[in-house]
């Protein structure tokens, strides 16, 4: 039975239901005058719908690029990850959608392991694009060591960390906290509150941050730079990922971890907002790759995929070699051994 004190990214048919039934005494209370019953609702469902499946299209189309077009780099291994965890929150979306929409019983045990494996996957998605920020920032200004120190493989072995602290948090969260969802009681535990305030830990207050201010430092470069470059692009790519990222799934992540401890926001709207711009938020990546690679592009009469390749462009090596005079290059030529 759904409890009223839910965990965090508790998104699943049965809390849509619930918010259903709330919905429905609205325009008894006066709210929304002359509209239908769970309208709003309906309108929210329909639009996420619709953004998942262009979404589901758009991430399922970069998958294949990365997988049979695209050469591999240090940065299109974090991107290959980051669809993959994209297209597993969308399909948990349509899921959850259909399970709405149809009169099938949602079993409690099917649910909670829909809600384990989504936070499994949200989770990942937070630490892959941060770590492609914080990649990419290392790489610009301290081009030197990075080039020299940098281990060969390190992009595989950072993603399969942040694939591994993800399912560590998410099994922090879910083992705790599972039994009270199995009861009638909306009372918390203190395992299950102790498990939470690590998940915002690690989230809100480590991951966040350190995507802030890496995605800034790159923004104040690309705004002193100003002439656009191949390495620039790849910059304007990572900055409106982040962009919008904490438009439409930070604000939203806050705002849950505010109604986990004030029952006042944990209303129908907020929640359906988060269903919605979760859906934004996990759909956006391939059009903002479409877009950026797009911009400025000479030519028209190009494979389908060169869009991705120039969105995710940069130099390899970011130290510019000396310029050498040619006249005095002629003057002193080099002695022949």
């Amino acid at each position: 039975m759904m409890t009223e004190k839910t965990a965090l990214s508790s998104h699943t048919a049965v809390t849509i239901k619930k918010n259903y039934t709330q919905l429905e005494s609205w325009p008894k209370k006066g709210y929304f005058p002359g509209t239908r019953k769970g309208y709003f609702l309906e309108t929210v469902v329909v639009v996420s719908v619709s953004i998942c499946l262009c979404g589901l299209i758009g991430n399922g189309v970069i998958f294949w690029f990365l997988c049979t077009r695209i050469k591999r780099t240090r940065f299109t291994i974090y991107i290959f990850n980051l669809v993959a965890a994209d297209l597993a929150v969308l399909v948990y979306y349509i899921l959850v959608f259909i399970l709405f929409v149809t009169p099938f019983y949602v079993d409690l045990y099917f649910s909670r392991i829909m809600e384990n494996i989504y936070s499994f996957v949200y989770n990942s998605s937070i630490y892959f694009l941060t770590a492609i920020s914080t990649e990419r920032c290392l790489m610009v200004f301290i081009p030197t060591r990075y080039q020299h120190q940098r281990p060969k493989h390190l992009s595989k072995i950072v993603c399969a960390i942040l694939w591994a602290l993800s399912c560590l948090v998410s099994l922090v969260v879910y083992i705790p906290c599972y039994p009270r969802f199995l009861s009638s009681h909306s009372e918390g535990s203190f395992y299950c509150d102790a498990a939470t305030v690590f998940e915002m830990t690690i989230n809100l207050f480590i991951f966040l941050p350190v995507m802030f201010f890496t995605t800034l430092i790159l923004f104040v470069r690309v705004q002193k730079n100003g002439k656009q470059s191949c390495s620039e692009k790849f910059d304007i790519t990572v900055i409106v990922m982040v962009f919008l990222f904490f438009i439409f799934a930070s604000s939203v992540r806050i705002i849950d971890a505010i109604a986990y401890w004030d029952q006042r926001l944990d209303a129908p709207i907020p929640f359906l907002l988060s269903l919605l711009f979760d859906s934004i938020k996990s759909s956006a990546n391939p059009f903002v790759y479409l877009f950026v690679g797009n911009w400025k592009r000479k030519k028209i009469q190009e494979p389908n995929h060169i869009f991705l390749e120039n969105a995710l462009k940069y130099k390899e090596n970011m130290t510019e070699p000396p310029q050498i005079d040619q006249k005095q290059a002629s003057r002193h030529p080099r002695p022949q051994t």
